[in-house]
């Protein structure tokens, strides 16, 4: 019920797509959507906006959905502000609260010291690791402090790819994160509704909608292993016609072998 849902509503000024690139990524978002039961009747779902164009996009498409969906839902969105020196600025906070108000959807900000304690942490954890585990404690107490039952992330398919890469060179595990994943001790469902969505599509997106994406401003950005595993993605990808579509059905068949509930 989710896939016929391609048409060229825009939404309080926002832009919008053609009409067979739209239903090309909604078809993708669809399948996710159904495939893993992500969206119930009655769901209050917090969107969580980074500010970059993938968690952008995804909020535009949750709204999209939303709007001519029979089932109905209910969507805010979270930006959780790592603070300085990583901190958004004034301007990108209020450009990316009007593109979420012209979707109809509530945006709170969260402040948060996750760059100091990052850049000052003396362990031997990676820095992105030890920053997504803090912004995801962040989100998650949200989540539940707000009431929300579900929390959209948006992981695209190759964020997907590259997670289970970076598992086999670097652990030596056939291991991702999964599309709907249960948090027992919040009380809490993480869904990725565009993780079937590829990479270039929504920079094709990000365009076409002019969306308001504030550039990283994180020390370590692309000085990772994550940035590697990136940079072999769209390498292999050249060489090999389709690589992304054939990634997803190594991804369906490692999620199948991972529970569902953390």
């Amino acid at each position: 019920m989710y896939n016929n849902i391609a048409n060229g509503t825009t939404y309080g000024g926002v832009g919008d797509v053609n009409k067979r690139f739209r239903r090309q990524l909604f078809s993708s978002i669809g399948d996710a959507i159904a495939d893993h039961e992500m969206i119930q009747a009655g769901d209050r779902i917090l969107v969580a906006v980074s500010g970059g164009k993938d968690s952008l996009f995804m909020a535009w498409a949750l709204a999209d959905i939303r709007k001519r969906s029979p089932i109905k839902f209910h969507l805010e969105a979270v930006t959780i502000d790592p603070g300085e020196p990583w901190q958004l600025s004034s301007a990108q906070l209020s450009a990316i609260s009007s593109f979420l108000s012209g979707l109809g959807i509530p945006h709170h900000v969260v402040p948060s010291q996750i760059a100091q304690i990052v850049m000052n942490y003396p362990g031997n954890k990676t820095p992105c690791s030890l920053c997504a585990n803090l912004r995801r404690g962040c989100l998650h107490q949200t989540a539940s402090e707000l009431g929300f039952n579900k929390v959209a992330l948006g992981h695209t398919l190759d964020d997907a790819i590259e997670t289970l890469f970076l598992n086999m060179f670097f652990t030596g595990s056939l291991r991702c994160f999964r599309p709907k994943t249960y948090l027992s001790r919040r009380r809490v469902e993480v869904i990725r509704p565009i993780v079937y969505v590829e990479e270039p599509w929504i920079v094709q997106a990000a365009k076409e909608l002019a969306l308001p994406v504030a550039p990283a401003q994180c020390s370590y950005s692309g000085n990772t292993n994550r940035h590697s595993m990136k940079t072999l993605v769209a390498e292999l990808s050249e060489n090999i016609p389709g690589l992304r579509r054939k990634m997803t059905n190594v991804l369906k068949a490692v999620w199948r072998q991972m529970p569902a509930i953390d």
